[in-house]
C-alpha cells in the first residue's frame, strides 16, 4: 500500500507509511492472513528478531516520497517515550529465528500518544497518532494494510499503549490516493483539515473512533 505521513515533533515525513492497495483481507496465497501486532519496545527474544527484520525493509522506489524506511523511523520511536513501535507479523506463532522473522514480518508502524496539535483533532489528549506505517513490498496487495489498521488489531494495541484514548488519527499525503482508500476501508474518515508541510506537500487528516479503550 502507499504510505500516509503524519507531521510531528521531528518533521513532516514521520507519519504513517505505505498502505496496502488491496481492499481484501487476504494473506500469502488465497486465504486471509493471520496477523499480529507485536510491540518492539519490549526486551523479548521475538521483539529482537523482529526489530532486525524491520530494519532490513526498504520502501519501493515509487513510494519513497511518501514514507521513510524503518532504519530512520525506528530509532526516532526508540528515543521518544511517547511512541510505541510495532511490527505487523503474518504468523500466529511466535517467530523463533531470524529466517522466520524475515518471512513473517509484513510491515511496521508507530503509535504516538503525544498528539500536541489541534490541527489534527479537537481533543488531542484523547487521540493516538498512527505514524511511520507501511506494508513491506512482499506483502503489498494482500490486504495486510487494511486488516492491520482495522479493529480489533490496531484498536487493541492503541488501547494498551494509551488506555484513555478514544480516537485514532493519521495524516496521508494528498497525492497518495491508494493509501487513503485503504485507510477509508479500515474505517478512517477525512476530517477536512489540510496541513501544509512546505516542500513535502499537503497532508490530509483522517480519524476514526477506537472500538476499545476510553471511547464509545
Amino acid at each position: 500500500m502507499a504510505p500516509a505521513n503524519t507531521p510531528g515533533r521531528t518533521g513532516p515525513r514521520t507519519g504513517t507509511g505505505t498502505a496496502d492497495p488491496s481492499g481484501a483481507h487476504g494473506g500469502r496465497g488465497d486465504g486471509p492472513p493471520d496477523l499480529r501486532l507485536v510491540r518492539l519496545d519490549r526486551d523479548t527474544a521475538e521483539s529482537v528478531l523482529l526489530r532486525q527484520a524491520v530494519l532490513g525493509h526498504r520502501p519501493l522506489p515509487g513510494q519513497r516520497g511518501y514514507v521513510r524506511a524503518p532504519v530512520a523511523t525506528l530509532p526516532l520511536a526508540d528515543a521518544d517515550p511517547a511512541r510505541t513501535p510495532f511490527a505487523i507479523v503474518a504468523d500466529r506463532r511466535p517467530v523463533a529465528d531470524a529466517g522466520a522473522a524475515r518471512a513473517a514480518c509484513a510491515g511496521f508502524g508507530v503509535l504516538d500518544r503525544a498528539v500536541h496539535t489541534r490541527d489534527l483533532v479537537p481533543d488531542p489528549a484523547h487521540a493516538v497518532l498512527l505514524r511511520a506505517f507501511y506494508v513491506a513490498p512482499d506483502w503489498q496487495g494482500r490486504g495486510v494494510g487494511r486488516a492491520s489498521c482495522s479493529a480489533p488489531l490496531l484498536d487493541g494495541l492503541a488501547a494498551e499503549v494509551s488506555p484513555g484514548a478514544s480516537e485514532l488519527v493519521l495524516c496521508v499525503d494528498e497525492a497518495n490516493h491508494r493509501a487513503a482508500r485503504v485507510y477509508g476501508a479500515a474505517g478512517f474518515s477525512f476530517t477536512g483539515h489540510r496541513l501544509f508541510t512546505g516542500p513535502d506537500g499537503i497532508q490530509l487528516v483522517m480519524t476514526r473512533p477506537l472500538s476499545t479503550g476510553g471511547g464509545p
